[in-house]
């Protein structure tokens, strides 16, 4: 799962040359730019000017995020908000690095806290009710994680931010509920943000696969196939793209070429127990005993619960 994450910076001060404004908008700039070390040492030497410099450590504990440097961050964000409790840039910050660090407990509230201090909707929100979504879809509260997502994308579109994650998150916990075709609408509208992308390194194939499953539960195998084979495209090693492919075949009662799919699969990884399943299937439905077996064996073999029941119930365990 990619966050998207939105960091609003607090206005530089005008000041005068190495004194503890000037350094914060320098180190401002270096953040801006990537420059994290460079941006660290100027927050530093502005709060050993400032002692009570809270937009000074709020930034710096920035920099220690993008550096993954999260403990170190998270000291900065809550020093911010001791200076200034009513800070909810440094409480949304502090709720992102427990998000990250996956204790969805802390990051919750902390987000709500932040939430309360604002007195108007920002832009930013968008990001942060897609991420109360995920905790409350960890929790199991789905509708409440459904609610976020729709806040999430309402922002989005109204303050024409382009995408946001909530689209494929949304699309997920559709999945879950078996409301394939709301699930497919979301899943394309993040696959047609990102096939437009400059990011050329964001990784999108998931989108693929997730919709192909949904077309593959509504008995729409060749529109399945289609975004398996973009998946592999983008994901050459996803043996579960290979094995849906070779189930998708499967039902379309071509076999050979489910056949051909599921070795892909084992080239990839030798030990998939699946792709065993897959070829016992097809060898059952082909009428080669033998070889149903021996796939049905090596699957069990590799741990696939369902292989074992069925010899038990074969006899042939």
């Amino acid at each position: 799962m990619v966050v998207l994450v939105s960091l609003a910076f607090p206005e530089p001060r005008a000041a005068t040359a190495q004194d503890p404004g000037t350094l914060f908008n320098t180190g401002t700039e270096y953040l801006k730019e990537g420059r994290f070390d460079e941006a660290i040492a100027a927050f530093s030497e502005a709060i050993d000017l400032e002692p009570d410099y809270a937009e000074a450590y709020n930034n710096r504990g920035l920099a220690h995020y993008e550096k993954k440097q999260y403990d170190q961050a998270l000291k900065d964000f809550k020093q911010a908000i001791t200076i200034n409790p009513n800070d909810e840039k440094a409480h949304n910050n502090i709720a992102l690095v427990y998000y990250q660090k996956r204790d969805y407990f802390n990051a919750e509230n902390y987000y709500n806290i932040a939430l309360s201090l604002s007195s108007e909707e920002k832009p930013y929100h968008a990001d942060v009710y897609n991420n109360l979504g995920v905790i409350y879809a960890a929790k199991g509260m789905h509708q409440e994680a459904l609610d976020a997502y729709e806040k999430a994308i309402r922002i989005t579109k109204s303050n024409d931010l382009g995408h946001t994650d909530a689209f494929y998150n949304r699309a997920n916990l559709l999945y879950d509920q078996k409301r394939y075709d709301e699930a497919i609408t979301d899943y394309t509208v993040a696959i047609d943000f990102f096939e437009k992308s400059d990011d050329a390194d964001y990784d999108f194939s998931d989108a693929y696969y997730n919709r192909g499953l949904c077309y593959y539960n509504r008995g729409q195998y060749d529109a399945a196939l289609s975004d398996y084979e973009n998946t592999i495209e983008r994901k050459p090693d996803s043996v579960w793209a290979y094995y849906s492919t070779g189930l998708a075949h499967f039902m379309k009662k071509d076999y050979e070429k489910a056949l051909s799919v599921y070795r892909k699969a084992l080239d990839i990884d030798q030990n998939f127990a699946d792709a065993y399943l897959g070829m016992a299937l097809v060898y059952q439905s082909t009428g080669q005993r033998a070889e149903f077996l021996s796939s049905l064996k090596k699957s069990c073999t590799l741990g696939k619960t369902e292989a074992c029941e069925t010899l038990k119930k074969l006899g042939d365990q």
